[in-house]
């Protein structure tokens, strides 16, 4: 695995994970509309980082890095953890630039 496809990789799965679950994103009539018509589960997949990152990290590592399963699923893990830091600093940034949060 090259340095340009990991960070490709993690690129497409935060970038992904980030259009499908963030509240402000274009995927909102997505969003209610699966909230309405679909299973319970799925709606949960649709609004969790670290949920969709999993299956981000499922999907990317299949095409970007490789077939094997056994990567397939240890791109899954890492998508899931790529997803959910990029989320918690994502908000830490956006709530200092609210509130100011003092710098140590």
């Amino acid at each position: 695995m090259t340095t340009a496809s990991l960070a490709l990789f993690a690129c497409a799965v935060i970038g992904l994970t980030n259009i499908v679950v963030d509240p402000a994103s274009i995927m909102v009539p997505f969003r209610d509309f699966v909230e309405k018509n679909g299973p319970g589960w799925m709606n949960k997949v649709f609004s969790c980082y670290q949920c969709f990152g999993t299956w981000a990290g499922f999907l990317c590592g299949y095409l970007i890095v490789d077939q094997r399963p056994s990567v397939v699923f240890m791109c899954g893990m890492a998508g899931s953890f790529l997803a959910t830091m990029s989320a918690t600093y994502m908000n830490y940034l956006e709530a200092k630039s609210i509130v100011g949060v003092e710098q140590e």
